[in-house]
């Protein structure tokens, strides 16, 4: 079961990577503007946002293997759609779908592995899962520009429909768990999160504003200022796969063993902001953006897996559960406002230097908030 919840997470956010990985093709074919690409993921991260409040609720009532195999089959439907529409509102329709699928990825999969693992091995599961993710980076970045050049971004968009299907049948034959029955209509809402949960939700909604800027725009910066092909600028999101897997995998661990938690989220943000300024520096010595794209996978994505161990591990962030959707729900609305944020300066006499500037602002907001979390924990 854990290959297929891994390769499930990397399904539901593999469209993020891909329009990334294809954003000169997209622009030259389609003759969309560079804010234009950054609305599509900001649409597919806005429509996660907001179905993140009610995603986990209808896993819990329609169990997991129910909830996986709706992901599974809205992703290939997605992915159809943003193969065979023409023009940009089209590509808006996909990307709301997937932004569907994005919403059940982590309450499918968690709810999957509470019921069909026992408890010893619940925690290193998650932490292999979410590793799919990064899988899907390293995959969009390595395979889909050598895939478009080779036949056409409509092509490569399609073959993932057959993947996302043949998924679904494993998922299929699953065993059946008994879900939840839903609690009643008057239930009490839940307390509004304490000093430590707001702080942590602006930490990662700064993470989530940078990170998804960088995803979206870095092949297409190495392209257009570095002078870099499509292939070789695509690969640049591969690296930040492989040193996010790597890095969620040991800073998790280190976290989970360290008493302040607040340490590893101030250091990964501060690492992330100063990375990233290797990124305009490279405008000057061009060989700069492949230890920027490798130290930022190893600092802004493994920041992200360490804000879940941090809600897991204090009760300081109030009930697991609550908090976990508030906290992923700060780091999809970064996944808005970072590619509209930075697309609508890129399109102006700003251009990447000011889209740089608000990614490292982000970065920055998070050092501030990680600080906060720090203080109010300990209290």
């Amino acid at each position: 079961m854990l290959p297929l919840v891994t390769t499930s997470m990397g399904l539901s956010m593999f469209v993020l990577y891909a329009v990334g990985a294809l954003g000169p093709t997209l622009l030259a074919d389609l003759g969309i503007s560079r804010s234009q690409l950054g609305s599509l993921t900001a649409v597919a991260f806005g429509t996660a946002s907001l179905l993140s409040l009610v995603s986990g609720h209808l896993a819990d009532v329609v169990g997991g293997r129910r909830a996986l195999l709706a992901l599974l089959l809205t992703v290939a439907l997605a992915f159809a759609v943003l193969a065979l529409g023409d023009g940009y509102g089209w590509l808006l329709a996909g990307l709301v779908l997937a932004g569907v699928a994005q919403a059940f990825a982590n309450p499918a999969t968690n709810r999957l592995i509470a019921a069909h693992l026992p408890p010893e091995r619940r925690a290193a599961a998650i932490g292999v899962k979410q590793s799919g993710v990064q899988l899907g980076a390293f995959a969009a970045g390595a395979l889909v520009p050598s895939l478009a050049g080779a036949t056409s971004w409509r092509v490569t968009l399609a073959l993932v429909v057959p993947v996302a299907l043949a998924t679904a049948v494993p998922a299929l034959l699953l065993p059946r768990e008994r879900p939840a029955a839903p609690g009643p209509s008057g239930r009490i809402l839940p307390k509004p999160p304490g000093a430590a949960a707001r702080w942590l939700i602006l930490y990662s909604l700064g993470i989530g504003t940078g990170l998804a800027a960088l995803n979206t725009y870095l092949p297409l910066y190495a392209h257009e200022e570095l002078g870099m092909g499509e292939r070789v600028s695509g690969t640049l999101i591969a690296a930040i796969g492989v040193a996010g897997i790597l890095a969620r995998v040991m800073w998790t661990r280190m976290s989970g063993r360290l008493s302040d938690i607040g340490v590893p989220l101030i250091v990964l943000a501060a690492a992330a902001a100063a990375f990233l300024a290797l990124v305009p520096a490279a405008t000057a010595l061009p060989p700069l953006v492949w230890p920027a794209a490798i130290g930022l996978g190893g600092s802004a994505v493994a920041a992200n897996a360490v804000s879940m161990v941090a809600v897991v591990r204090s009760p300081a962030f109030g009930a697991t559960g609550h908090a976990s959707a508030l906290v992923s729900m700060g780091f999809f609305g970064g996944f808005v406002l970072g590619p509209l944020g930075f697309g609508l300066l890129a399109d102006t006499s700003a251009g990447y230097t000011g889209g740089w500037a608000l990614a490292g602002a982000a970065f920055l907001v998070s050092v501030a908030s990680g600080c906060r979390v720090r203080r109010a924990v300990a209290r």
